[in-house]
């Protein structure tokens, strides 16, 4: 009985943990982020990003899920599926995927990936705002970035592959890789190369 009861229990705060964060989710671009947060009293660790980023950090492409396991039904409640979209089935640190190849910084055949933080509003001064993880993807004067995984119109350097660690990977949010001034990016604009962004300092 008193497993029962606990499993009951159990089921219901996880439904309505998926109920908030659904919510808080729905209104954050489609699922463009994933919210990191720990507490006492709930985590998420971009258990609930429903977003399509398919590299890692490195710029490794993603395995599809359904290569490398059964897919149950609580595996589809994780975001699981015939897709190779970056997810976080065991509730680790953020999301991840599982990779073809050896990944250099695990040393095994998955890693992490650079999915935008929701609750990443802003960047250190100290880090010249290096360490932002939001999802601003506008310039200051109201340029669309560039995907940094893109090379037009602008052809460029900073990549996953050579940036591994500032967060690079599948999307086109400021960020600061090379170590100026301020976070910035590329843009879609043929004729401007590249600008800061508005990101409010920590």
């Amino acid at each position: 009985m008193k497993l029962l009861i606990a499993c009951v229990v159990m089921a219901l705060c996880h439904t309505v943990r998926g109920w908030l964060f659904d919510d808080l989710n729905d209104s954050l671009n489609e699922y463009s982020c994933g919210t990191i947060i720990a507490s006492p009293y709930q985590s998420d660790f971009q258990y609930y990003y429903r977003g399509t980023i398919a590299v890692t950090k490195s710029g490794i492409t993603c395995q599809n899920w359904s290569d490398r396991m059964d897919i149950l039904e609580g595996d589809v409640a994780a975001g699981l599926g015939g897709h190779n979209y970056c997810r976080n089935p065991d509730e680790g640190e953020r999301a991840w995927c599982y990779t073809e190849t050896v990944a250099e910084s695990t040393g095994e055949r998955w890693e992490y990936c650079d999915v935008p933080e929701c609750d990443s509003t802003c960047g250190s001064v100290d880090k010249k705002q290096a360490d932002y993880r939001g999802i601003i993807h506008t310039t200051r004067s109201g340029y669309t970035c560039q995907k940094w995984t893109d090379q037009s119109p602008h052809t460029h350097d900073m990549t996953p592959e050579k940036k591994p660690d500032s967060g690079l990977s599948g999307h086109n949010n400021c960020r600061n890789p090379d170590g100026g001034d301020k976070a910035w990016c590329y843009t879609t604009d043929p004729d401007t190369r590249w600008e800061f962004c508005n990101v409010d300092n920590c």
